[in-house]
């Protein structure tokens, strides 16, 4: 089934998503990372259209949703707007991939205010912690390239960019899917040059993670939802020992490794086969 671009309004923000498959069909919905959009989810979506109702949101600041204040990008934040568009949308029964900052977000949720409505977690590539879990290369990277997104005169030079900081650390992508993943990310700037698709000041919110009071570990022992793992086993957001910890801490989580860093782009069978079968026990 056909994709479609939809629009909903929650706290006064314009939240775009993608819908896939029929609306009477158990919902899924798709979490992209830090600085990338739902448009991410582009291949998994497709083929998980046959069985379920698939939403990708852009969260604020990202793809085609609306700009707004950096208080609006935090994960405190996130977590509030993310009820309240399961809401909106009249969601029950979620099953929840997320990747990345996507993933941290879903166990924020399943282990708080929709404990009773996710029944499946897949977390792709991120620990319960990563500010303090992750390789400090890993989170260094990320604080240099996020703020400062470049801006070229053509989409091909964009696509060049994102093969750049991506290519080395993602699952394996056709050239076919670098183009779409470019073009879906790609906004023009008031001079007419092509950018990412997100609002700079988003890096704003990775300070809030440290500075916050909750227990991430003790939100990820709390998950009642069955939950799979997905991991690159190069990653250096999620290395082996915090992935190891995780599994050690919720014993009947599934587990998909990808030969890659971060992060997989559950985009080839062999990652999301898995991911069906999971949905369906």
């Amino acid at each position: 089934m056909n994709r479609t671009d939809q629009f909903c309004s929650v706290d006064g923000i314009e939240l775009h998503y993608s819908a896939w498959g029929a609306a009477s069909a158990p919902p899924v919905v798709c979490l992209h990372g830090l600085s990338r959009v739902g448009r991410d989810f582009d291949p998994i979506a497709r083929r998980l259209t046959d069985t379920y109702r698939v939403l990708c949101p852009d969260l604020p600041g990202r793809g085609l949703s609306g700009w707004a204040d950096p208080t609006a990008y935090t994960n405190e934040a996130s977590v509030e707007r993310l009820v309240k568009f399961c809401d909106t949308l009249g969601l029950e029964s979620i099953r929840w991939i997320g990747t990345s900052m996507g993933g941290g977000l879903g166990m924020a949720l399943a282990g708080g205010p929709l404990s009773d409505r996710i029944s499946h977690l897949v977390v792709n590539d991120i620990s319960p912690d990563p500010i303090h879990d992750a390789d400090d290369q890993a989170l260094a990277r990320i604080n240099e390239y996020v703020p400062q997104p470049p801006a070229v005169d053509t989409v091909t030079a964009l696509e060049a960019y994102y093969r750049k900081i991506y290519e080395p650390r993602f699952s394996e992508m056709t050239d076919a899917e670098w183009r779409r993943f470019t073009v879906t990310s790609a906004r023009r700037t008031d001079d007419g040059q092509f950018t990412p698709a997100y609002d700079p000041r988003i890096i704003e919110a990775l300070d809030t993670r440290a500075e916050s009071d909750t227990d991430p570990w003790a939100v990820w022992d709390g998950i009642t939802a069955d939950i799979c793992v997905v991991r690159g086993t190069a990653s250096g957001i999620l290395p082996r020992e915090p992935f190891e910890r995780m599994i050690d801490r919720q014993p009947n989580a599934k587990t998909i490794t990808v030969d890659c860093g971060h992060a997989p782009a559950l985009n080839t069978d062999d990652q999301i086969d898995p991911i069906k079968a999971f949905f369906a026990q």
